[in-house]
């Protein structure tokens, strides 16, 4: 066997540990389980979640949205949605960067789409929202994209996120954690819209519903959750 050869081999590979953080509570197997199989095999995810500590009777009663905040919609370990506002689960994100960095983590990544402010960070921090607006923003040309988010308060917000980032968009609401059968209805009634391509824009959205959705509309969909699989790869994939 070449040397080339030896140090090409599974056990030579250098383990890279990346933190993997839910603002909701983990672990998210919904996600992993799309994620992990398409991740080089030096690549391990340790999961944090920003509600692991908090039951959902106290997330309702102390984490809903008010007027002004930024609406985020996640899942819970048992499988159940919540929604809850930006500005109370902030702290709880900074700490589960802080516990990843502690903890040997290479890396850390947000499994989330929404806008933060910046975090303290010592490692990468990789936050999906800007990269996926910048990508977007090249690939559109000039051309609608076809949005979707999780529940219909967050329409508002996200023409305006995506109006600073001076993209043009066709939203619809259809929740990834809940029951539905109006996946068809979203997809027709975005049909005539003439989009450059699809963007499901919650981390909760699966390969299963891009699949569903290149069916049935016949347009690009860029999905999250498989996007920044491909990044780490690239980044620490060996």
């Amino acid at each position: 066997m070449k040397k080339s050869d030896i140090n090409n081999t599974p056990a030579s590979r250098t383990q890279t540990k990346i933190g993997a953080i839910t603002i909701g509570q983990s672990p998210r197997t919904d996600i992993t389980g799309d994620i992990c199989p398409l991740l080089a095999p030096n690549i391990t995810l340790q999961e944090y979640g920003a509600l692991d500590p908090f039951d959902a009777d106290y997330i309702n009663q102390n984490f809903a949205p008010g007027p002004d905040s930024s609406v985020l919609v996640t899942r819970m370990r048992d499988a159940s949605q919540v929604i809850i506002g930006e500005e109370h689960i902030l702290p709880l994100v900074q700490s589960c960067i802080t516990r990843a960095e502690a903890d040997g983590c290479q890396a850390t990544v947000l499994l989330c789409t929404g806008k933060f402010p910046k975090l303290k960070h010592q490692k990468m921090l990789i936050i999906p929202q800007p990269l996926i607006h910048s990508v977007l923003k090249k690939l559109a040309d000039d051309r609608p994209i076809g949005l979707l988010v999780p529940d219909e308060s967050q329409i508002p917000q996200a023409e305006s996120w995506f109006s600073e980032s001076d993209i043009q968009i066709k939203v619809r609401a259809l929740s990834p954690y809940l029951e539905s059968t109006l996946l068809e209805e979203r997809a027709r009634s975005l049909q005539q819209e003439n989009l450059s391509l699809i963007l499901p824009d919650c981390m909760g959205y699966s390969i299963t519903l891009k699949n569903q959705l290149q069916t049935l509309l016949k347009t690009p969909v860029l999905l999250p959750r498989t996007f920044i699989s491909s990044l780490l790869n690239e980044l620490y994939g060996s």
